[in-house]
C-alpha cells in the first residue's frame, strides 16, 4: 500500500475511547483501541496469532485484552501475557504488533511505521487552541470514500469554498478578490487565502454587522503526512487578524487504506465562548458542509480520477493548486525515502 507510514496518524477521538475494545483499520492494518483501568490508551493489531481471532471482540482485564476464542491474554506492549491452556507456558511467538500512542488535545495519535523512530518524532500539539482556556471547542468525523490525498488536495485549495461551499462557508464574490501565497519550510506547508473588504462570509454572520465590509482571511498550514491547520477569521476593514473573530481549527487526515480516508476535525473559536447551543449550532454548521458538500465533491474527484496519482493525469493547474501539488510531492518523497530503507533494511 502506496502510503507513508512513519508519522503520527488519529486513531480515535479520546471521548470514544474506553476499556470496551474498539476495531479501527489505519494504513490498511485491522487495530483494536482500548484503555487499559489506569487509563492508558492502548493500540494494538487486531488478529490474535493463535487463530487470527479478532481481539476487539474480547474483552479488557486490567492492563491485558483478552482473546475471545481461547483466552489468550495480551499486555499492552502486545506480548502474550497469560496462556490458560496447558502447563500455562506462553509461547515465545504468541504476540501482536504494538503501535506506539500519544494522547493529548483530546485525540489519540497512534504512530504506524518503525517503532524506533516514534519518540524521535512529535506528535502535533494544538494545545494552545483546543487545550483548557479561551477557545470553545467543537468536533467531529466522518469517512470518505477516496484516496486521502484527494481530501489534502481539496483542503490545501480553498478557492473552491466560493462555488462549493457559497452559503455555509464563504461568499459568492469572495473569489473576485482573493489574494493567494504559498510557501514551504522543510515539509511543511503554508497556503495563505486573505480577502480584503469583503462581505462578512456565513459563518461569522451572526456575530458581526453584515451591513458593514470586512477583511477574510484563510490560512491553512499542512504537516505531512495527513496534518493540517486552519486558521479562519474575520476583522474589521484594515484591523489587525487577531482583533476580529477567529476560529482555528485541525484537519486530520488518516487513510483508511488506499481507497478510503478518515477524517476527524476539531474547530475551536474566540468568541461567545461560553454559549453552548453555538457550539451545537457551529458543530453541525461544519459537519453539514464537509459531509454534504465538501464529501460528495471528493467522492466524485476520486472516480474520475481512477488513480490516487494526480500529476499522471496531467491536470490543468491553478494558482490555487500549488500548495496541494507540493505537498503530494512532498509525500512522493517521503514514501521514496521509506522504500529505499525499507529494502536496505531486508538485504542487510
Amino acid at each position: 500500500m502506496n502510503l507513508v507510514r512513519n508519522g503520527w496518524y488519529v486513531a480515535i477521538l479520546s471521548d470514544r475511547l474506553s476499556t470496551t475494545p474498539v476495531p479501527q483499520t489505519m494504513l490498511g492494518d485491522p487495530m483494536v483501541l482500548y484503555r487499559t483501568t489506569s487509563g492508558e490508551a492502548v493500540a494494538l493489531s487486531d488478529r490474535c496469532p493463535h487463530r487470527f481471532a479478532p481481539l476487539h471482540k474480547g474483552t479488557v482485564k486490567g492492563d491485558h485484552i483478552e482473546c475471545p476464542y481461547h483466552g489468550l491474554q495480551f499486555n499492552a506492549s502486545g506480548a502474550c501475557a497469560f496462556n490458560p491452556h496447558g502447563d500455562h507456558k506462553v509461547p515465545q511467538a504468541a504476540r501482536v504488533r504494538h503501535y506506539p500512542t500519544v494522547e493529548r488535545d483530546g485525540i489519540v495519535w497512534a504512530w504506524m511505521g518503525d517503532p524506533e523512530l516514534a519518540a524521535a518524532t512529535p506528535a502535533p500539539d494544538f494545545g494552545e487552541f483546543f487545550g483548557a482556556g479561551r477557545w470553545a471547542l467543537v468536533s467531529g468525523d466522518f469517512e470518505i470514500n477516496a484516496h486521502y490525498e484527494t481530501a489534502l488536495d481539496n483542503l490545501l485549495d480553498l478557492s473552491h469554498a466560493p462555488f462549493l461551499h457559497p452559503t455555509t462557508l464563504a461568499t459568492a464574490d469572495s473569489v473576485n478578490n482573493l489574494r493567494f501565497e504559498m510557501k514551504q519550510q522543510g515539509n511543511t506547508v503554508w497556503a495563505y487565502h486573505y480577502v480584503p473588504d469583503t462581505a462578512v462570509t456565513p459563518q461569522f454572520a451572526a456575530f458581526r454587522d453584515t451591513s458593514r465590509p470586512c477583511d477574510f482571511h484563510a490560512h491553512i498550514r499542512w504537516d505531512p503526512p495527513g496534518t493540517l491547520q486552519l486558521d479562519v477569521g474575520v476583522t474589521d476593514v484594515g484591523g489587525r487578524d487577531e482583533d476580529g473573530q477567529l476560529i482555528h481549527m485541525a484537519h486530520l487526515l488518516t487513510p483508511i487504506d488506499s481507497t478510503r480516508t478518515r477524517y476527524t476535525w476539531l474547530a475551536a473559536r474566540n468568541f461567545v465562548t461560553d454559549n453552548a447551543e453555538v457550539s451545537k449550532v457551529m458543530q453541525q454548521q461544519v459537519q453539514m458542509a464537509f459531509t454534504e458538500e465538501d464529501e460528495p465533491m471528493i467522492e466524485a474527484v476520486w472516480q474520475y480520477m481512477g488513480t490516487s496519482d494526480l500529476l499522471s493525469l496531467a491536470p490543468v493547474l491553478l494558482p490555487g493548486d500549488a500548495a496541494g501539488v507540493r505537498a503530494r510531492r512532498i509525500l512522493a518523497q517521503l514514501r521514496a525515502t521509506e522504500a529505499a530503507t525499507t529494502a536496505q533494511k531486508t538485504v542487510a
